[in-house]
């Protein structure tokens, strides 16, 4: 009987380490494309092109989405923890863009 407690609570605690990281890289993406596009002006190699408007409207959206889904595995961490994963692994792209993207403007030109 305690094996089955110890399990369920080993199950909690990665759930709301699943919960936490999408939380926190939502929210990282999310700041850093409203740093950039209130703060950092497009760099000359970017021009106004639509593309980096793009990129920073995809990036924000992805942000608030995986905040959002942070809270939708949260109201269930143990049924909604192989999902909160997959989620993460899909939000490595957005995330690589919105670092880039901040790379690319801190360069000094």
């Amino acid at each position: 009987m305690v094996d089955v407690d110890r399990r369920g609570a080993q199950a909690d605690g990665s759930a709301s380490k699943i919960t936490a990281a999408l939380g926190a890289v939502g929210v990282a993406m999310a700041s850093l494309t409203i740093n950039l596009a209130a703060v950092c002006d497009p760099r000359p190699g970017f021009g106004d092109s639509t593309c980096y408007h793009l990129a920073l409207v995809g990036s924000f959206l992805a942000g608030v989405a995986q905040v959002g889904a942070a809270v939708w595995v949260a109201d269930d961490p143990r049924g909604r923890h192989a999902v909160g994963k997959k989620i993460i692994y899909a939000s490595i792209a957005p995330l690589v863009v919105a670092v880039g993207l901040t790379g690319a403007a801190s360069l000094p030109w």
